[in-house]
């Protein structure tokens, strides 16, 4: 630094300003003799932190030239400070054994873990999120802290802060973080944002990417972005047919971001087409509430223009544009359609609550002699045998009936030799269970009579998180044994399984995040103690 500032003074006033060049070299020569240490800040590889040190360093040059042409001045230089340590609004936690788990990962903060209410924090803000480094120093704001992650606040809802990006396995980001928020201030929050979601979008593709998704000639149309299990709580994305991605909007903080969402989506999925829906219920959970003109956002020239998806080999027409049934498909099931199809080989099969006809259509493809599916709604009928004359399948060998399951089942006289049954959710919460359990065990009770008197299969489902999560799981099951006593037939357990991988989720979030059922029963014969 002596050897810089003599140099400095071999230069008039005049000359030194002159010459941008020579001022540029200088800051080089200062950049170098601090070893890459500028106001604390570490060199990085990254191209942002690289601008963020030289800019500091040619500032701090012109600095020291103007200390050599004018007087010292005893005033003290204030440094520029703004929010948190990197520019963005802080929530300091709690530091107790409860908020342990935001720093082990775990995403969604509640309200209690927080030591002070931020106050003038609005809905969708980015902060950053601090615990104390030591204990007992909640209160004390200028206490040491060390960043746990980044998410988004929002003062409306039961969920303060959903982290979407935590520090410990990317601690480089905060200085990259720190440059965007010094160079371009509230801009930079925007940026530091899509930064996150581009980062972890790629992460979720990847992670597709190596459970063999997409499938060529098999399977184009699966969950890309799942909430909590991709860091990014509150927001899925399906892609659907290969060419559209359709994004379920369930948190305030995506609508806020919706823009930037968006950017960040089409960077990674720069020819697909997106789709943005909404779950108004969720929304309004969450704190926020959709005007009564908001509309889906798609192409209303094509709303009605099927998209054709492939899952498993089999085609399916969906209509994603059209409002309602989420992104339009339910590729959840895709692995228990198929795990169950290769044991309706030569077999009558039953599909209750049919939907798109996912499970009738993928047995007959397996082998099955006959196959019949129902469900409650005109026009998923007509879309089954649409899809069904889609995969060339006669009509001798798969059929759909528009009936309400209920007398249907208590009007057949017809047994078969497998019985599906996928209900819509009955449970949506857990003040909802005890009437839920009610309907499902009549469901089962009546599915049952159904089988062939000679036994056979039953693949019995719930899509409702309170009923898969109550006692573990086991509730369901304990249904289920109840119903089977109530028909009069043994039954035996011969797997539980749940949604297909691409639904990924977060350690942290489980069983939280489990919301599907699909347990397949042997339904013994009725002579079977007799033999």
């Amino acid at each position: 630094m002596h050897y810089t500032l003599l140099a400095m003074k071999n230069f008039t006033r005049s000359n030194v300003f002159r010459s941008k060049s020579m001022l540029t070299m200088i800051a080089m020569q200062f950049l170098r003799i601090c070893n890459n240490r500028i106001h604390g800040f570490l060199l990085r590889t990254s191209p942002l932190v690289e601008h963020h040190v030289m800019k500091r360093a040619t500032s701090n040059a012109s600095s020291a030239l103007s200390m050599v042409s004018k007087p010292a001045s005893n005033k003290k230089l204030q440094p520029k400070t703004k929010g948190g340590t990197n520019g963005l609004p802080r929530i300091l936690l709690k530091r107790n054994r409860q908020t342990k788990s935001f720093r082990d990962g775990s995403q969604l903060v509640f309200s209690g873990s927080i030591a002070k209410d931020p106050g003038s924090l609005q809905m969708g803000d980015l902060v950053q999120v601090e615990v104390p480094s030591e204990k007992n120093s909640d209160s004390n704001s200028n206490a040491p802290t060390f960043v746990v992650g980044w998410g988004l606040y929002n003062p409306s809802s039961l969920y303060r802060v959903r982290i979407i990006l935590h520090s410990l396995l990317n601690p480089e980001m905060k200085a990259e973080f720190s440059a965007l928020s010094s160079d371009y201030g509230k801009e930079g929050t925007s940026k530091i944002l899509q930064r996150i979601l581009t980062m972890n979008f790629k992460r979720s593709l990847q992670t597709r990417h190596a459970l063999g998704l997409p499938m060529n000639s098999k399977t184009d149309t699966f969950r890309l972005v799942n909430g909590e299990g991709d860091s990014v709580s509150g927001l899925a994305v399906d892609i659907v047919g290969g060419t559209v991605a359709v994004i379920m909007s369930s948190a305030a903080w995506c609508e806020v971001h919706k823009s930037t969402i968006l950017d960040s989506l089409k960077e990674i999925l720069p020819e697909h087409e997106i789709i943005w829906k909404t779950t108004p219920a969720r929304l309004k959970q969450d704190g926020y509430t959709l005007e009564d003109n908001t509309e889906d956002s798609y192409s209303m020239d094509s709303v009605d223009k099927p998209i054709i998806c492939l899952e498993n080999g089999i085609k399916y027409q969906t209509y994603p544009r059209q409002a309602g049934q989420k992104t339009s498909v339910y590729c959840d099931q895709r692995n228990n359609r198929l795990d169950l199809a290769q044991l309706c080989k030569g077999k009558k099969m039953l599909d209750l609550c049919c939907y798109h006809g996912g499970f009738s259509l993928n047995a007959v493809n397996q082998g099955a002699k006959h196959a019949i599916g129902v469900d409650s709604s005109g026009d998923a009928v007509d879309t089954c045998r649409g899809n069904a004359k889609l995969n060339k399948l006669d009509e001798d060998t798969i059929s759909f009936v528009k009936s309400d399951i209920h007398d249907y089942m208590k009007n057949c006289e017809e047994k078969f030799d497998v019985v599906i049954l996928d209900p819509p959710k009955l449970a949506p919460s857990v003040k909802a269970l005890q009437r839920a359990s009610r309907k499902y065990h009549s469901l089962n009770r009546d599915a049952m009579k159904l089988i062939d008197d000679k036994g056979g299969l039953l693949m019995t489902c719930t899509c409702s998180a309170a009923m898969t999560q109550k006692d573990g799981g086991k509730y369901f099951l304990e249904m289920v044994q109840q119903a089977s006593l109530s028909a009069q037939r043994e039954v035996t357990l011969l797997r539980v399984s749940g949604a297909a991988p691409c639904h990924t989720q977060s350690p942290f979030s489980f069983p939280a995040g489990n919301y599907l059922t699909a347990a397949l029963f042997m339904v013994h014969s009725v002579d079977s103690k007799d033999t």
